[in-house]
């Protein structure tokens, strides 16, 4: 058989011409890695046990996988070298993360295959991700609560897109390029700020009440986690401070509006201190009426992909929230993710 290259992989997979930026870099950057290594049988089945994908995605999944695994395929090739990748930028903060291990999505005319590529990238990255878990002393119960995000994104992509699969590749590179970890309610993770320098971007969960107690204990896990892990990147010292970055739709003091003041919700806003640009901006609404941060609460709040503002009128609103976030955008009113911070003691 002839040794493949990127433009025989994409010819074979019916990819066009944008996939050629990532699959180039992959075989400039890794022209020979080694074939990943996809568990199968009951270590397969306890690993996604281990990492929260549902039991009911086994059967499909695991077909796939045996496709996407296959000696000599376009797949394999593809695999091979974005695991590679994954594992090459472990550790990296900021556009480096990753490197090119995560790409675009995969054709849906690929079918079960494309739609569990990118699952199969990271449940072969899962020894490197863990091996550098333990070289950074990370504790076995965050380091698997930490990579459990992939069931919480294979759960998503159900509910958007009522089939399985995986999306979200991008983000993924966070919890499985070793600089995002799950401590308790919230997770956090390295980042590197422009303005402000180094700190810690705050990301709130998908899984229960956003509960003030259940934040300020993650905060004070967080305090203590970081500096002592990775201190020389954050340069923080103990008797310091290290500061959280959070850019959401949950800082939106429009919510305000509509939401009590002792909600769980600005509780949480309240902490964070809004850059007074933040506050001035307004985001611009696309040619179908919706601004980005618009399909970003919705399809948090109703895990629904909706496309104009009448689909989102359409959508049964239960909770406080829901109907605030029905009524913005009825009233001709678009949601923003505004960043916010605050400077957290480090304990001594």
């Amino acid at each position: 058989m002839t040794d493949l290259n990127a433009a025989a992989v994409r010819d074979q997979l019916g990819l066009d011409g944008t996939y050629a930026p990532w699959t180039d870099a992959l075989a400039a950057a890794h022209p020979a890695p080694p074939p990943a290594d996809v568990p199968r049988g009951a270590e397969l089945t306890a690993l996604l046990r281990a990492v929260g994908v549902p039991e009911r995605e086994d059967a499909e999944l695991t077909a796939a996988l045996a496709e996407l695994t296959a000696a000599g395929s376009p797949y394999a090739w593809l695999l091979d070298r974005a695991v590679a990748a994954l594992a090459a930028a472990m550790g990296s903060v900021g556009d480096d993360r990753g490197g090119p291990g995560s790409g675009p999505a995969l054709p849906a005319a690929l079918g079960a295959a494309g739609r569990w590529f990118h699952a199969a990238v990271f449940l072969a990255a899962v020894p490197e991700v863990r091996a550098y878990h333990a070289r950074h002393d990370v504790p076995d119960d965050v380091s698997w609560a930490t990579l459990a995000d992939l069931g919480n994104k294979v759960g998503v992509h159900r509910r958007l897109h009522g089939e399985g699969g995986m999306g979200n590749q991008r983000w993924m590179t966070l919890p499985y390029g070793g600089i995002l970890y799950r401590l308790g309610r919230l997770q956090f993770n390295l980042d590197r700020d422009p303005d402000a320098g180094h700190g810690l971007e705050v990301h709130i969960p998908e899984g229960g009440p956003l509960d003030p107690r259940a934040c300020e204990e993650s905060y004070a896990r967080a305090a203590e986690f970081f500096p002592r892990r990775f201190g020389t990147f954050l340069k923080s010292a103990p008797g310091g401070e290290l500061r959280l970055n959070c850019a959401s739709w949950l800082l939106d003091p429009q919510l305000g509006d509509y939401l009590p003041a002792d909600s769980n919700i600005m509780r949480f806003q309240r902490r964070f201190t809004l850059d007074p640009r933040e506050r001035a901006r307004v985001p611009e609404p696309d040619e179908h009426g919706l601004a980005v941060p618009d399909r970003g609460i919705v399809e948090f709040v109703f895990r629904r992909v909706v496309r104009t503002p009448a689909d989102v009128a359409a959508l049964p609103a239960r909770t406080t929230l829901e109907r605030a976030v029905v009524a913005h955008i009825a009233g001709g009113g678009h949601w923003g993710a505004p960043r916010g911070s605050f400077m957290l003691p480090v304990p001594g």
